[in-house]
């Protein structure tokens, strides 16, 4: 598999509609590995709510990527699966490194599914203090579909604001009940049950 060495300055923006699709996605998928791999401290390897966007046969592999922070501009990705890997540099002081926004107080668990993992990363872009808590999920080990964040009740708290900012604005049933089923487990988290 190709070793890709991606400089995140020289990606098009997700919404520059004169780049080519692909070249968007690589774009997209280079952003969401930084934020994720900023998003928490300490250079060891973890993997990270990013699926993977290698074409494996006739489909895509989408299996966690794996990331870890190799130096202040630096983060290296790989998939465990189809054995994609990359180092991203070119990253520092942008507003996809998540590393200037860092908890201090005792952390909780908090646990949600993917689909309310997408709808919360596209209602956190320029809220970088409500992103970082977003991308750091992880995927649970043994329940697929489940990430698990490690989060301040400070941060649990402001997340919660926006999951009821987001139901005031949706009239989308699905979406609705999505989002209820957010706040019962930032609930639940905040609350200790």
């Amino acid at each position: 598999m190709p070793a890709w060495s991606t400089n995140l300055g020289h990606l098009p923006s997700e919404n520059d509609p004169s780049a080519p699709e692909a070249a968007r996605l690589r774009g997209a998928f280079t952003r969401a590995v930084v934020e994720a791999a900023t998003a928490r401290a300490g250079p060891a390897s973890w993997p990270s709510a990013v699926r993977c966007i290698a074409t494996v046969g006739p489909k895509g592999c989408r299996a966690w990527i794996l990331v870890a922070r190799e130096g202040p501009d630096a983060v290296a990705w790989s998939c465990p699966s189809c054995g994609e890997q990359g180092v991203v540099t070119g990253f520092a002081g942008s507003a996809s490194d998540m590393s200037i926004h860092g908890a201090r107080d005792k952390e909780v668990t908090w646990g949600f599914a993917e689909d309310e993992y997408e709808i919360l990363r596209l209602a956190t872009i320029g809220r970088n203090e409500l992103r970082r808590v977003v991308v750091r999920a992880s995927p649970h080990a043994e329940i697929p579909g489940l990430l698990l964040v490690r989060a301040t009740i400070d941060e649990l708290d402001e997340v919660y604001t926006l999951v009821e900012e987001l139901e005031g604005r949706t009239r989308s049933r699905k979406k609705l009940e999505i989002l209820t089923g957010l706040r019962f487990s930032l609930s639940t988290a905040m609350d200790g049950f």
